[in-house]
């Protein structure tokens, strides 16, 4: 029996009225005066709760960069097992060498500085956000995903350069959208050069900037100084990047621009064995033959080996494209590997890890599936963002993703676009909580206006 017209109109009135309540509710708690500072205690509370609470001993790459940055706070350059290297770029480790130099050679010191660099990234995010998306509402909800998500609150106590990097890729673009004087200006161009020499395919980043800038400029006067600006950058990046250069090329004895492991990764990527992720156990990428004092060739061996199997294989190499970005994009969490391997108590405590994994699993979805969902809207909506700043986040994403699918896809490389996906994610949810609310109102307002028959 269907149900009686006037039931079913109010149970739809009484949905609506429910829904109305508590999507207002949500916003007004975004609204709250404390909720910023809330948010920034949390997000302080839970990653130093890490560091103090939950000792974790650095393994792999982790290790790696330590080692190297006690190297260089003792003066011996750096050096592994004696021997010069630049098998990784030298940012990361550099920067470490610095504050151990200055504080001490205790990885304390590196994680609290990861914890003053992500309050950093929590500060730029708020800016970013508030000046590209022009919605408060949306800022305060990016702060609250950033400041519970459980990869990121991880990666706080891991010597690994995601967080350094990320730090100084929001920096140089608040410098750059921001503030628009030649001393911010230059200051952008010496953040990218350290950004770069910690992970060199950033290089392209300012390029991009600068075509943004000469897009959302009406008067066509500027164009002149925006390109000006542009080299103005690069300028500065190259006096970052040659003294490196100039450093490798005498020890090495050949030019070596930043670092000495392109072609291994490359070939990890592209082997017999390869599945679109990083491959190291397989016979042709053993034949490398990999040694500190001969990196420079080892990695010339890669590159060729690797070059010489996609020409063999060229099939396989095309197959293995969708599987890397696959790799890259599909999973997130990868931070737990790091406190399996050097938290004493993991294997007591792998049930609460892999909860919270698999709670952050379905958190970074909802943020991909929140930042799909924003490029749709933003067809119809680009009038209510900073065009075309929005897309920068966007442009990472796709940059990364092509960077992957020619070398490997590992989950840790989406970590730096991770802040946009957040932007991205909470602009969504506002603007659809907006709407339904609107919609809901006039409904209400529709109902409330008809006679009751």
């Amino acid at each position: 029996m269907p149900p009686h017209p006037e039931t079913e109109t109010v149970g739809n009135g009484n949905r609506s009225q429910w829904r109305y309540m508590y999507a207002s509710s949500f916003l007004q708690v975004l609204d709250s005066s404390i909720f910023i500072p809330v948010c920034f205690t949390l997000f302080v509370a839970l990653r130093a709760a890490l560091i103090f609470f939950l000792p974790v001993e650095m393994s792999s790459d982790a290790s790696w960069y330590l080692n190297r940055a006690i190297n260089i706070a003792r003066g011996e350059g750096y050096s592994e097992a004696g021997y010069p290297t630049a098998y990784w770029p030298v940012g990361y480790p550099g920067f470490l060498g610095v504050l151990f130099y200055l504080f001490g050679q205790d990885q304390l010191v590196a994680q609290l500085a990861n914890l003053f660099m992500a309050v950093g990234s929590f500060f730029l995010q708020l800016e970013l956000t508030r000046r590209i998306f022009r919605s408060e509402a949306t800022t305060r909800l990016s702060l609250l995903l950033l400041t519970i998500y459980p990869n990121h609150i991880a990666y706080t106590s891991l010597l690994l350069t995601e967080v350094y990097f990320t730090f100084l890729l929001l920096l140089g673009i608040y410098l750059y959208i921001v503030q628009r004087g030649w001393i911010w200006i230059l200051l952008s161009g010496l953040v990218f050069g350290l950004a770069t020499l910690t992970k060199p395919q950033v290089l392209f980043l300012p390029g991009l900037l600068v075509l943004f800038r000469i897009l959302s400029q009406e008067e066509k006067d500027r164009l002149r100084e925006d390109l000006v600006k542009g080299i103005a950058i690069y300028l500065v990046m190259t006096v970052i990047l040659v003294p490196w250069a100039v450093r490798n090329s005498q020890v090495f004895g050949e030019i070596v621009l930043i670092s000495t492991n392109g072609g291994a990764t490359l070939l990890s990527g592209n082997n017999p064995s390869a599945d679109g992720g990083h491959v190291e156990n397989d016979e042709l990428v053993a034949q490398r033959n990999f040694s500190v004092q001969d990196q420079v060739e080892s990695d010339r061996r890669a590159r060729e080996l690797a070059i010489q199997w996609i020409r063999d294989n060229p099939k396989r190499f095309i197959a293995l494209l969708p599987l890397k970005a696959w790799h890259l994009w599909a999973k997130d969490g990868e931070a737990e590997w790091a406190y399996q391997a050097g938290y004493p108590q993991y294997e007591q405590y792998w049930y609460v890890f892999r909860t919270v994994r698999w709670v952050n699993q379905i958190f970074y979805v909802l943020l991909l599936a929140g930042s799909l969902l924003a490029a749709v809207l933003l067809i119809n909506n680009r009038h209510r963002v900073i065009w075309p700043w929005v897309l920068i986040g966007y442009c990472l994403m796709i940059y990364l993703t092509m960077i992957s699918i020619v070398f490997s896809g590992q989950s840790r490389f989406h970590f730096p676009a991770m802040p946009w996906a957040i932007m991205y994610a909470a602009w969504a949810f506002i603007m659809f909580s907006s709407g339904r609310l609107q919609h809901d109102n006039e409904r209400q307002k529709i109902a409330k206006a008809t006679p009751e028959r």
